[in-house]
């Protein structure tokens, strides 16, 4: 728990909850925690997406459902009271489904080792939206979605059974 806060640059958080649970039960350490909790990253990072929502409408017409993909270099940063001091770094990508020819093309790509152009695969073909500038020029971004790209070919779930 104390890397949740920690990540959110809230040292007092963090030292308050490492104090409960070396000290305290974990009844009262669960109790600490939330008195301190603040909007959690995934939320803040939804409601704060860098693609408008206009863009997003206009991408969905274009391209049906869509996943947005955000790599966060600096997470939000609060004080104690809760109170948002910086935003934070990160980055938002609207990612279409993959056609058939596209997962072939980059499953071909996999399986001979080629990474580079996997990942390159993906960019041109499945980002729709977002700052494409910063995967660019911001190796770090880069890194980030490069990290997610099988994670997102992935479907929600598959399974065999008898017949």
């Amino acid at each position: 728990m104390a890397t949740l806060f920690f990540s959110f640059g809230n040292a007092q958080a963090c030292s308050t909850v490492m104090h409960y649970a070396q000290h305290i039960s974990p009844k009262h350490m669960v109790e600490a925690a939330a008195s301190f909790a603040v909007v959690p990253l995934a939320s803040y990072v939804k409601d704060n997406c860098t693609i408008s929502v206009k863009e997003l409408g206009d991408l969905t017409s274009q391209f049906g459902k869509l996943k947005i993909l955000t790599v966060v270099l600096e997470a939000p940063t609060y004080d104690e009271s809760g109170t948002l001091i910086e935003p934070g770094e990160f980055y938002s990508y609207a990612v279409k489904r993959p056609d058939p020819g596209t997962i072939k093309m980059m499953m071909n790509y996999a399986k001979s080792g080629k990474t580079d152009e996997y990942i390159e695969a993906f960019i041109k073909n499945l980002i729709v939206g977002g700052d494409v500038e910063a995967l660019k020029t911001n190796g770090l971004v880069y890194l980030g979605l490069a990290s997610e790209v099988d994670n997102f070919l992935k479907p929600y779930g598959s399974f065999l059974d008898k017949a």
